[in-house]
C-alpha cells in the first residue's frame, strides 16, 4: 500500500467515524488517553472522582482540639517514614501551632508525595492563663483590683518571699474598705512590701495604714487540660488626685509559655515517633 492509499484511508476514517477512539488507559481505567475527531488529537480524560466507588487516595484537611486527638490522628493515618510534624512557636506574641503532613515527601531523593493530607492543632489556652495575661499591665482602680484578686484568688500561690492567697485576700479587702479615702503616702518596707497611708477627706487627723506586696506569684495551667506553671508578677501603683490605680506585670510570661510548649512537644514527639521540624512548610 503506497502513501496515497494510506492517506485516503485515514481521511475516510476521520470523515466517517463520529466516536472518539480510546487508545490506552491507566491500570484501573480511571485515566484514559483518547483520540478525538476530526483531527484525532490525543487527549487525557480523567474520570470524575466523585463518581468512583471510593477515592483513589486519602485527601483531608482536619483541625483537632487537643494534643491526644492530634497524636491519634497522625498515628492512625500516617506512617513513620512518610509523615512529618511541623511546629511554629512565637512565644513573645503567644502563638503556637502544629501541623501534621500525613503524605509528605519521603527520605529518598525521588520519593515525592502530594502533601495534601494534613492535620492541624492550635493548643487552646486555659481560662486562667487568659484572665491573667489579658490584664497584664492594664490599670485597675482600687475597687477593681480588689475584685479581680478576690475572683482569681485560687490562682495565687505562696512560696518563700511571696504572699499567700490569704494575705492577698486581706489586702484586697483592705483596698475595698479604703476605696473612699484619700491616699497620703507610701513607705517601702525592708521585706519588700509597701506601707500605704490613707486619710478621710473630711478629717485629716484620721489615718489608716495598710501593707501591700510589690511581688506575688500565681500558679495556673497554660494550656487547656495541661500542666500548671508558676508565674511571678510585679505589683505597681500610681497616684493621681489622691486616688490610687494599680496594675500588675507578669514576669517573663514568654518563658512560661515556652516551658509549657516544650512539654507538649515532648509528648507529641515521643508518642508519634515522626520527624519533627520547627518552621513553616509553605504548602501550595
Amino acid at each position: 500500500m503506497d502513501n496515497n492509499e494510506q492517506i485516503n484511508i485515514a481521511e475516510t476514517l476521520a470523515r466517517e467515524m463520529k466516536q472518539p477512539i480510546e487508545i490506552i488507559s491507566e491500570h484501573g481505567g480511571n485515566l484514559k488517553r483518547v483520540a478525538l475527531p476530526p483531527d484525532w488529537t490525543l487527549i487525557e480524560k480523567d474520570d470524575d472522582p466523585k463518581l468512583l466507588k471510593e477515592p483513589r487516595r486519602k485527601i483531608a484537611k482536619v483541625r483537632v482540639q487537643d494534643a491526644d486527638s492530634f497524636i491519634d490522628y497522625v498515628k492512625r493515618h500516617g506512617s513513620l517514614t512518610n509523615s512529618t510534624i511541623w511546629c511554629v512557636a512565637d512565644y513573645k506574641s503567644g502563638k503556637v501551632d502544629f501541623l501534621g503532613i500525613l503524605n509528605d515527601h519521603g527520605e529518598e531523593e525521588n520519593q515525592a508525595a502530594w502533601r495534601d493530607h494534613r492535620a492541624s492543632f492550635t493548643p487552646e489556652f486555659a481560662e486562667e492563663w487568659n484572665r491573667w495575661t489579658g490584664q497584664h499591665k492594664k490599670p485597675f482602680s482600687q475597687i477593681e483590683f480588689a475584685a479581680f484578686i478576690e475572683d482569681n484568688l485560687k490562682d495565687i500561690t505562696s512560696h518563700e518571699g511571696s504572699p499567700s492567697g490569704a494575705q492577698m485576700l486581706e489586702m484586697a479587702l483592705t483596698f475595698e474598705a479604703n476605696q473612699d479615702m484619700r491616699f497620703k503616702s507610701a513607705i517601702r518596707l525592708q521585706n519588700g512590701g509597701v506601707q500605704m497611708s490613707f486619710v478621710q477627706d473630711d478629717d485629716t487627723q484620721t489615718l489608716q495604714k495598710m501593707q501591700v506586696f510589690d511581688r506575688f506569684s500565681i500558679g495556673c495551667q497554660v494550656f487547656w487540660n495541661g500542666d500548671a506553671y508558676r508565674i511571678d508578677a510585679r505589683l505597681r501603683y500610681r497616684v493621681r488626685d489622691g486616688k490610687l490605680s494599680f496594675w500588675f506585670e507578669l514576669l517573663r510570661q514568654d518563658k512560661v509559655l515556652e516551658a509549657a510548649t516544650q512539654t507538649l512537644i515532648k509528648n507529641i514527639r515521643e508518642k508519634t515517633g515522626n520527624p519533627f521540624f520547627f518552621g513553616q512548610p509553605f504548602l501550595q
